[in-house]
Protein backbone atom coordinates (compact mmCIF):
# COMPACT_ATOMS: atom_id res chain seq x y z
CA UNK A 1 0.00 0.00 0.00
CA UNK A 2 2.85 2.36 0.87
CA UNK A 3 4.52 1.63 -2.46
CA UNK A 4 1.28 2.43 -4.33
CA UNK A 5 0.95 5.73 -2.46
CA UNK A 6 4.55 6.69 -3.31
CA UNK A 7 3.96 5.83 -6.96
CA UNK A 8 0.84 8.02 -7.04
CA UNK A 9 2.72 10.91 -5.43
CA UNK A 10 5.54 10.57 -7.96
CA UNK A 11 3.05 10.73 -10.82
CA UNK A 12 1.33 13.74 -9.30
CA UNK A 13 4.72 15.43 -8.94
CA UNK A 14 5.65 14.64 -12.55
CA UNK A 15 2.33 15.94 -13.84
CA UNK A 16 2.72 19.11 -11.77
CA UNK A 17 6.29 19.64 -13.01
CA UNK A 18 5.25 19.01 -16.59
CA UNK A 19 2.41 21.51 -16.22
CA UNK A 20 4.75 24.17 -14.83
CA UNK A 21 7.26 23.57 -17.63
CA UNK A 22 4.52 23.70 -20.26
CA UNK A 23 3.08 26.90 -18.77
CA UNK A 24 6.50 28.53 -18.59
CA UNK A 25 7.42 27.38 -22.08
CA UNK A 26 4.18 28.76 -23.46
CA UNK A 27 4.78 32.10 -21.77
CA UNK A 28 8.36 32.39 -22.97
CA UNK A 29 7.35 31.42 -26.50
CA UNK A 30 4.56 34.01 -26.50
CA UNK A 31 6.96 36.67 -25.21
CA UNK A 32 9.56 35.80 -27.85
CA UNK A 33 7.06 35.55 -30.69
CA UNK A 34 7.33 37.98 -33.55
CA UNK A 35 5.15 41.09 -33.75
CA UNK A 36 3.73 40.99 -37.27
CA UNK A 37 1.99 44.36 -37.17
CA UNK A 38 3.84 47.64 -36.67
CA UNK A 39 2.53 49.37 -33.54
CA UNK A 40 0.52 52.50 -34.06
CA UNK A 41 2.11 55.90 -33.74
CA UNK A 42 5.69 57.12 -34.00
CA UNK A 43 8.85 56.76 -31.95
CA UNK A 44 10.29 59.97 -30.54
CA UNK A 45 13.84 60.34 -29.24
CA UNK A 46 13.58 61.63 -25.67
CA UNK A 47 16.60 61.98 -23.38
CA UNK A 48 18.53 59.28 -25.23
CA UNK A 49 15.72 56.72 -25.50
CA UNK A 50 12.84 56.03 -27.86
CA UNK A 51 9.30 56.58 -26.68
CA UNK A 52 6.09 55.71 -28.50
CA UNK A 53 3.55 58.46 -29.14
CA UNK A 54 0.16 57.83 -30.76
CA UNK A 55 -1.52 61.01 -32.04
CA UNK A 56 -4.79 61.02 -33.98
CA UNK A 57 -7.08 63.72 -35.30
CA UNK A 58 -6.42 67.14 -36.78
CA UNK A 59 -5.51 70.17 -34.67
CA UNK A 60 -8.07 72.94 -34.86
CA UNK A 61 -7.35 76.64 -34.28
CA UNK A 62 -8.27 77.78 -30.79
CA UNK A 63 -8.83 74.23 -29.51
CA UNK A 64 -6.71 72.27 -27.02
CA UNK A 65 -5.12 68.89 -27.67
CA UNK A 66 -6.48 65.98 -25.64
CA UNK A 67 -3.67 64.08 -23.86
CA UNK A 68 -4.56 60.60 -22.57
CA UNK A 69 -2.60 59.38 -19.53
CA UNK A 70 -2.86 55.69 -18.66
CA UNK A 71 -3.08 54.02 -15.28
CA UNK A 72 -0.94 51.27 -13.79
CA UNK A 73 0.10 48.42 -16.10
CA UNK A 74 -1.34 50.42 -19.01
CA UNK A 75 -0.21 52.22 -22.12
CA UNK A 76 -1.58 53.77 -25.32
CA UNK A 77 -3.40 50.53 -26.20
CA UNK A 78 -5.88 51.12 -23.35
CA UNK A 79 -7.24 54.14 -25.20
CA UNK A 80 -7.94 52.10 -28.33
CA UNK A 81 -11.69 52.74 -28.14
CA UNK A 82 -11.96 56.24 -26.65
CA UNK A 83 -9.12 57.98 -28.50
CA UNK A 84 -10.39 57.38 -32.06
CA UNK A 85 -13.83 58.61 -31.00
CA UNK A 86 -12.44 61.83 -29.51
CA UNK A 87 -10.10 62.25 -32.51
CA UNK A 88 -13.13 62.71 -34.77
CA UNK A 89 -13.42 66.26 -33.44
CA UNK A 90 -9.82 67.30 -32.76
CA UNK A 91 -6.21 66.48 -31.95
CA UNK A 92 -5.51 63.69 -29.45
CA UNK A 93 -2.37 61.96 -28.17
CA UNK A 94 -1.68 58.92 -26.03
CA UNK A 95 1.68 57.33 -25.30
CA UNK A 96 3.63 54.55 -23.63
CA UNK A 97 5.53 55.69 -20.55
CA UNK A 98 9.21 54.71 -20.35
CA UNK A 99 9.57 50.93 -20.11
CA UNK A 100 5.89 50.38 -20.86
CA UNK A 101 4.49 48.98 -24.10
CA UNK A 102 6.92 49.82 -26.90
CA UNK A 103 8.84 52.59 -25.12
CA UNK A 104 12.41 52.01 -24.00
CA UNK A 105 13.05 52.08 -20.24
CA UNK A 106 14.45 54.99 -18.27
CA UNK A 107 16.94 54.84 -15.41
CA UNK A 108 15.22 57.76 -13.69
CA UNK A 109 12.88 57.21 -10.71
CA UNK A 110 9.31 56.21 -11.58
CA UNK A 111 7.53 58.62 -9.23
CA UNK A 112 4.73 60.85 -10.62
CA UNK A 113 6.85 64.02 -10.63
CA UNK A 114 9.45 62.34 -12.85
CA UNK A 115 6.81 60.81 -15.11
CA UNK A 116 5.20 64.23 -15.57
CA UNK A 117 8.54 65.77 -16.54
CA UNK A 118 9.09 62.96 -19.04
CA UNK A 119 5.67 63.60 -20.59
CA UNK A 120 6.55 67.28 -20.98
CA UNK A 121 9.84 66.34 -22.67
CA UNK A 122 8.04 63.93 -25.00
CA UNK A 123 5.45 66.51 -26.08
CA UNK A 124 8.14 69.11 -26.65
CA UNK A 125 10.28 66.71 -28.69
CA UNK A 126 7.27 65.73 -30.79
CA UNK A 127 6.27 69.35 -31.41
CA UNK A 128 2.85 68.83 -29.80
CA UNK A 129 2.25 72.27 -28.39
CA UNK A 130 -0.32 73.17 -25.75
CA UNK A 131 -2.81 73.99 -24.57
CA UNK A 132 -3.90 70.57 -23.30
CA UNK A 133 -6.83 68.83 -21.70
CA UNK A 134 -5.49 65.94 -19.64
CA UNK A 135 -7.55 62.75 -19.45
CA UNK A 136 -6.33 60.30 -16.81
CA UNK A 137 -7.46 56.86 -15.69
CA UNK A 138 -6.78 55.18 -12.34
CA UNK A 139 -3.23 55.94 -11.11
CA UNK A 140 -3.08 58.74 -13.68
CA UNK A 141 -5.14 60.77 -11.25
CA UNK A 142 -1.78 61.45 -9.61
CA UNK A 143 0.21 61.74 -12.84
CA UNK A 144 -2.09 64.28 -14.50
CA UNK A 145 -2.05 66.52 -11.44
CA UNK A 146 1.71 66.21 -11.13
CA UNK A 147 1.85 67.53 -14.69
CA UNK A 148 -0.62 70.31 -13.85
CA UNK A 149 1.38 71.40 -10.80
CA UNK A 150 4.55 71.59 -12.92
CA UNK A 151 2.96 73.15 -16.02
CA UNK A 152 -0.19 75.06 -15.02
CA UNK A 153 0.12 77.30 -18.07
CA UNK A 154 -0.31 74.30 -20.40
CA UNK A 155 -3.46 72.74 -18.93
CA UNK A 156 -6.93 74.12 -19.65
CA UNK A 157 -9.05 71.17 -18.53
CA UNK A 158 -8.97 67.88 -16.65
CA UNK A 159 -10.98 64.67 -16.97
CA UNK A 160 -10.42 61.94 -14.38
CA UNK A 161 -11.77 58.43 -14.97
CA UNK A 162 -12.18 56.28 -11.84
CA UNK A 163 -8.96 57.93 -10.79
CA UNK A 164 -6.90 57.96 -7.62
CA UNK A 165 -6.90 61.16 -5.58
CA UNK A 166 -3.86 62.09 -3.47
CA UNK A 167 -6.09 62.88 -0.49
CA UNK A 168 -7.22 59.23 -0.43
CA UNK A 169 -3.74 58.06 0.48
CA UNK A 170 -4.47 59.16 4.06
CA UNK A 171 -7.45 56.78 4.27
CA UNK A 172 -6.28 53.74 6.31
CA UNK A 173 -8.06 51.28 4.01
CA UNK A 174 -6.35 52.84 1.00
CA UNK A 175 -2.92 52.54 2.61
CA UNK A 176 -3.50 48.84 3.24
CA UNK A 177 -4.66 48.33 -0.34
CA UNK A 178 -1.70 50.26 -1.81
CA UNK A 179 0.82 48.21 0.17
CA UNK A 180 -0.82 44.97 -0.94
CA UNK A 181 -0.86 46.18 -4.53
CA UNK A 182 2.82 47.09 -4.32
CA UNK A 183 3.69 43.60 -3.07
CA UNK A 184 1.57 42.01 -5.79
CA UNK A 185 3.28 44.14 -8.44
CA UNK A 186 6.72 42.99 -7.29
CA UNK A 187 5.63 39.34 -7.33
CA UNK A 188 4.06 39.75 -10.76
CA UNK A 189 7.22 41.31 -12.16
CA UNK A 190 9.23 38.38 -10.79
CA UNK A 191 6.89 35.80 -12.31
CA UNK A 192 6.96 37.66 -15.65
CA UNK A 193 10.71 37.08 -15.93
CA UNK A 194 10.01 33.35 -16.31
CA UNK A 195 7.07 33.69 -18.65
CA UNK A 196 4.53 32.78 -15.97
CA UNK A 197 2.23 35.77 -16.59
CA UNK A 198 2.14 35.83 -20.38
CA UNK A 199 -0.18 32.79 -20.86
CA UNK A 200 -2.91 34.73 -19.03
CA UNK A 201 -3.05 37.31 -21.85
CA UNK A 202 -5.90 35.68 -23.81
CA UNK A 203 -8.05 35.72 -20.66
CA UNK A 204 -7.18 38.98 -18.89
CA UNK A 205 -5.68 41.37 -21.47
CA UNK A 206 -8.98 42.64 -22.80
CA UNK A 207 -11.19 43.52 -19.88
CA UNK A 208 -11.79 46.93 -21.52
CA UNK A 209 -13.50 45.56 -24.63
CA UNK A 210 -10.93 46.60 -27.23
CA UNK A 211 -10.81 45.42 -30.84
CA UNK A 212 -8.51 45.60 -33.84
CA UNK A 213 -4.84 46.53 -33.54
CA UNK A 214 -5.30 48.09 -30.09
CA UNK A 215 -6.40 44.68 -28.80
CA UNK A 216 -3.39 43.01 -30.43
CA UNK A 217 -1.11 45.59 -28.80
CA UNK A 218 -2.71 45.05 -25.40
CA UNK A 219 -2.28 41.29 -25.62
CA UNK A 220 1.28 41.66 -26.86
CA UNK A 221 2.42 43.80 -23.93
CA UNK A 222 0.44 41.92 -21.26
CA UNK A 223 2.88 40.08 -19.03
CA UNK A 224 5.94 41.23 -20.99
CA UNK A 225 8.91 41.31 -18.55
CA UNK A 226 10.04 44.89 -19.30
CA UNK A 227 6.46 46.15 -19.12
CA UNK A 228 5.88 44.39 -15.79
CA UNK A 229 9.14 45.70 -14.30
CA UNK A 230 8.31 49.28 -15.24
CA UNK A 231 4.79 48.89 -13.88
CA UNK A 232 6.06 47.54 -10.56
CA UNK A 233 8.50 50.45 -10.25
CA UNK A 234 5.70 52.97 -10.87
CA UNK A 235 3.39 51.32 -8.35
CA UNK A 236 6.15 51.23 -5.74
CA UNK A 237 6.46 55.02 -6.04
CA UNK A 238 2.71 55.73 -5.87
CA UNK A 239 2.69 57.24 -2.38
CA UNK A 240 5.63 59.47 -3.32
CA UNK A 241 3.32 61.23 -5.77
CA UNK A 242 0.83 62.57 -3.24
CA UNK A 243 2.59 65.84 -2.46
CA UNK A 244 3.24 66.91 -6.06
CA UNK A 245 -0.31 65.95 -7.04
CA UNK A 246 -1.81 67.93 -4.13
CA UNK A 247 0.23 70.93 -5.26
CA UNK A 248 -2.10 71.16 -8.27
CA UNK A 249 -5.15 71.88 -6.10
CA UNK A 250 -5.00 75.69 -6.42
CA UNK A 251 -5.02 75.42 -10.23
CA UNK A 252 -8.20 73.34 -10.34
CA UNK A 253 -10.43 76.26 -9.38
CA UNK A 254 -10.13 78.06 -12.69
CA UNK A 255 -10.28 75.16 -15.17
CA UNK A 256 -13.18 72.85 -16.05
CA UNK A 257 -12.86 69.47 -14.32
CA UNK A 258 -14.91 66.30 -14.75
CA UNK A 259 -14.70 63.14 -12.66
CA UNK A 260 -16.27 59.83 -13.69
CA UNK A 261 -16.32 56.95 -11.24
CA UNK A 262 -17.37 53.35 -11.80
CA UNK A 263 -19.20 50.74 -9.73
CA UNK A 264 -21.80 50.85 -6.99
CA UNK A 265 -21.51 53.28 -4.09
CA UNK A 266 -21.25 51.00 -1.05
CA UNK A 267 -20.56 51.98 2.58
CA UNK A 268 -17.04 50.56 2.46
CA UNK A 269 -16.22 52.59 -0.67
CA UNK A 270 -18.01 55.84 0.11
CA UNK A 271 -14.87 57.60 1.41
CA UNK A 272 -12.92 56.52 -1.66
CA UNK A 273 -15.70 57.73 -3.99
CA UNK A 274 -15.81 61.07 -2.18
CA UNK A 275 -12.07 61.46 -2.64
CA UNK A 276 -12.29 60.60 -6.32
CA UNK A 277 -14.84 63.38 -6.86
CA UNK A 278 -12.81 65.95 -4.88
CA UNK A 279 -11.09 67.57 -7.93
CA UNK A 280 -14.49 68.45 -9.40
CA UNK A 281 -15.53 70.07 -6.10
CA UNK A 282 -12.39 72.21 -6.16
CA UNK A 283 -13.32 73.58 -9.60
CA UNK A 284 -15.87 76.33 -10.15
CA UNK A 285 -16.94 74.34 -13.23
CA UNK A 286 -16.67 70.81 -11.94
CA UNK A 287 -18.95 67.90 -12.66
CA UNK A 288 -19.09 64.38 -11.20
CA UNK A 289 -20.96 61.29 -12.28
CA UNK A 290 -20.89 57.65 -11.22
CA UNK A 291 -21.58 54.85 -13.70
CA UNK A 292 -22.80 52.14 -11.38
CA UNK A 293 -22.98 49.36 -13.97
CA UNK A 294 -19.38 49.90 -15.14
CA UNK A 295 -16.19 48.75 -13.48
CA UNK A 296 -12.64 50.07 -13.37
CA UNK A 297 -11.79 48.79 -16.87
CA UNK A 298 -15.08 48.62 -18.78
CA UNK A 299 -15.53 52.37 -18.23
CA UNK A 300 -12.86 52.79 -20.97
CA UNK A 301 -14.66 50.57 -23.48
CA UNK A 302 -17.58 50.69 -25.93
CA UNK A 303 -20.29 49.66 -23.46
CA UNK A 304 -19.87 52.43 -20.88
CA UNK A 305 -17.38 54.77 -22.54
CA UNK A 306 -20.03 57.22 -23.70
CA UNK A 307 -20.04 58.75 -20.23
CA UNK A 308 -16.35 59.52 -20.65
CA UNK A 309 -16.86 60.90 -24.16
CA UNK A 310 -19.59 63.21 -22.88
CA UNK A 311 -17.36 64.44 -20.05
CA UNK A 312 -14.46 65.14 -22.43
CA UNK A 313 -16.79 67.03 -24.78
CA UNK A 314 -18.16 69.10 -21.88
CA UNK A 315 -14.72 70.01 -20.55
CA UNK A 316 -13.46 70.81 -24.05
CA UNK A 317 -16.44 73.09 -24.71
CA UNK A 318 -15.73 75.08 -21.54
CA UNK A 319 -11.99 75.16 -22.22
CA UNK A 320 -12.52 76.47 -25.76
CA UNK A 321 -14.77 79.20 -24.37
CA UNK A 322 -12.02 80.18 -21.92
CA UNK A 323 -9.41 80.28 -24.68
CA UNK A 324 -11.71 82.40 -26.82
CA UNK A 325 -12.19 84.92 -24.01
CA UNK A 326 -8.41 85.09 -23.47
CA UNK A 327 -7.86 85.72 -27.18
CA UNK A 328 -10.43 88.57 -27.15
CA UNK A 329 -8.72 90.41 -24.33
CA UNK A 330 -6.57 93.40 -25.43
Amino acid sequence: MKQVALTILRWIGLVFLASILAWTGTGLAMAAGGWKNPPRGVFIEVEGRKQRLVCEGEARPGEPTIIFESGAYSAAADWGYLQPEVAKTGRTCSYDRAGMGWSEPSKAPRDPATLARELKALLNAAGEKGSYILVGHSMAGLLTRAYLSQNPQDVVGLVLIDAADPSAISIPEAQVWIKRYQRLARVGAGFAQFGLVKPLAPFYANRIGLSGIALKEKRRMFGAPSHMRASAAEIAATIDGAAVAMAADPYLKNIPVATITAGPVTPDRSAWKEAQARPARLSTRGSSINVEAANHTTILGPIYGQAVLDAIARVKRDAVADLSKSADRP
